[in-house]
């Protein structure tokens, strides 16, 4: 038999810090998580409507006043004699008649359960359970176990692959290869001794050899950037606010990017947020940004000097910052978001 539990009190109105907690502006939910947690902490299905009805009676009392003058007389005669009496009676009469009428009314409220009320109920449920972990310092993640709830404040900043993506186009990268091996092959190719058409078979095969690594090139940054910023998920570092003196606990984070509020996808670079999420894996090793990369996993040094080589190229005499962040420090906890607000 199933049985509702009841909600936490609310927050005392007179703990600021509780209730800047409790009460908050959400960038992101995942509505399907929000919805699994609650039905399985309420152990009942998942709220749709209320609905409160509510009579009012009303009475009403009303009366009626009567008044009036009585007269008359009465002949009486004793039978066998000539006897008779008369007599004659007058009077006044005065009365009051009341009654009451009742009445009704129906009064019907219909209230609407919606995401923010189920995330809202959530996250006071597992507070009432003590069920949330709260993360600061590398110390607080040492006995943290694979599911555990979690909450955190934390600054975030992307994935920088994706944003040296934004900078390296498929059609930046191959013009960049061809300019450069344009200029390795005539640097090489001696023009004095050569004659008009040892020239021309020359530039003929420099333009089909540069098309040829300039569509490869094209064709590995455009695979890279469709498995680095596909359109469903997106990574972002997350520094752990907490003790500001020593290491700081970095929080892989991995969104869907549908939840996001208004699905801006930059939003939560914006300032410190609170994350509530489960655990995925804890660490102490370095964790490498290209893992999630099915592309970039699998390429070599050589090609990632070569793509260095390209982004330093693309740099323009160092007026953009190319340089590449392969790996995050730890300690680690990666997490898949609940909710993350303010």
């Amino acid at each position: 038999m199933s049985r509702r539990l009841k909600s936490p009190p609310p927050a005392d109105p007179n703990n600021t810090d509780a209730a800047n907690n409790i009460y908050s502006l959400v960038i992101y939910q995942n509505s399907d998580f929000v919805a699994g947690l609650l039905q399985q902490l309420l152990d009942a299905g998942l709220p749709i409507q209320q609905i409160l009805d509510s009579v009012n009676e009303t009475i009403n009392k009303q009366s009626v006043d009567g008044s009036g003058t009585t007269s008359g007389g009465l002949n009486l005669t004793i039978p066998g004699t000539s006897v008779g009496f008369k007599a004659d009676a007058s009077g006044n009469v005065a009365g009051k008649v009341g009654h009451d009428i009742r009445g009704e009314n129906k009064y019907s409220q219909t209230f609407q359960f919606t995401q923010a009320n189920y995330l809202h109920t959530v996250r006071q449920q597992l507070a009432a359970r003590s069920l949330i972990s709260e993360i600061t310092t590398p110390d607080s993640i040492e006995n943290l176990q694979i599911g555990s709830f979690v909450e955190f404040s934390a600054t975030f900043e992307p994935n920088e692959v994706n944003s040296i993506l934004d900078l390296a186009t498929p059609s930046l990268v191959s013009a960049i290869v061809k300019h450069q091996h344009r200029k390795e092959s005539i640097a090489k190719f001696d023009f004095d001794s050569s004659d008009h058409e040892t020239r021309q078979g020359f530039a003929h095969k420099l333009e089909i050899e540069a098309a040829s690594k300039a569509e490869i090139a094209a064709a590995t940054t455009t695979a890279v950037r469709q498995d680095f910023r596909n359109d469903t998920t997106r990574e972002y570092f997350g520094k752990i606010v907490g003790n500001e003196s020593g290491r700081r606990v970095t929080a892989v984070t991995i969104c869907d990017t549908e939840h996001f509020s208004g699905q801006d996808k930059d939003r939560i670079l914006d300032g410190t947020f609170r994350v509530l999420g489960k655990v995925t894996e804890v660490s102490n090793s370095r964790y490498p940004i290209l893992s999630r990369n099915k592309v970039l996993n699998r390429i070599n040094k050589p090609l990632l000097d070569d793509l260095e080589s390209i982004l330093e190229t693309a740099s323009d005499g160092g007026k953009f910052n190319t340089s590449l962040k392969l790996y995050v420090s730890p300690p680690i906890v990666k997490i898949i978001p609940i909710a993350i607000y303010i």
